[in-house]
């Protein structure tokens, strides 16, 4: 199996256990920071090349920052 196959399957998974109520959003938020680390490890893996990096940054950048507010926000 390819590692966006590894990926995307865990995705799925998790997102069909919350389509059917069998996960709170707690658990499916927790859930798509582990998919993250799958994702993580995978990467590392991987050659990848400077322009690809580079494209990803920015999301990644404001995924943190934004998480760091809201931790912030909640006196953190």
């Amino acid at each position: 199996m390819m590692a966006s196959d590894r990926v995307e399957s865990a995705l799925k998974e998790l997102e069909e256990k919350r389509k059917n109520g069998e996960i709170s959003t707690k658990e499916f938020y927790f859930g798509l920071l582990d998919v993250v680390k799958l994702l993580e490890e995978e990467l590392k893996k991987e050659d990848l090349q400077e322009p690809q990096i580079k494209k990803q940054i920015p999301f990644i950048l404001t995924f943190i920052k934004t998480q760091i507010r809201e931790l912030r926000a909640r006196g953190n």
